[in-house]
């Protein structure tokens, strides 16, 4: 299964996500020969991290979607990451928001899963994979 991570991101902080994003990216492609069912080939992880004082989401933009393609075995997964948080907080706040948002995506796959997806064994090997503790993730 692969695991795509893009972002749609502010411009102020574009740097730090990518940076932080591409750390995660390395980490997690040990992942990709696992086993966590057959029902999806390609997941894909878009966090949404956008200053709230744009006014883009009261315009009807960036909003968040849990689109699951079962024909084609596909998820795409866009959820909210505090902006304010992300921009203030040091390179391991930054890391631990973007983790949480991987996986509060995959725990949605799971909810929306019909078949055989494993998300909470993809969970496991991710917060392993990144080497954090679980409960960095409940303090955030």
């Amino acid at each position: 299964m692969r695991i795509f991570i893009s972002g749609e991101i502010d411009g102020q902080i574009s740097n730090d996500y990518r940076i932080t994003r591409n750390e995660i990216d390395r980490k997690l492609n040990c992942l990709e020969n696992n086993d966590y069912g057959f029902e999806f080939v390609d997941i894909g992880i878009i966090p949404i991290i956008i200053d709230p004082k744009r006014g883009l989401f009261e315009a009807g933009f960036f909003r968040e979607r849990k689109l699951i393609k079962r024909k084609a075995k596909e998820a795409d997964i866009r959820l909210k990451t505090d902006f304010i948080k992300f921009q203030a907080g040091d390179d391991n706040i930054k890391r631990l928001l973007l983790i949480d948002n991987i996986v509060r995506s995959i725990r949605v796959i799971g909810e929306k899963s019909k078949s055989d997806f494993n998300a909470e064994k993809l969970i496991s090997d991710i917060i392993m994979a990144v080497e954090i503790d679980v409960k960095a993730l409940d303090d955030l």
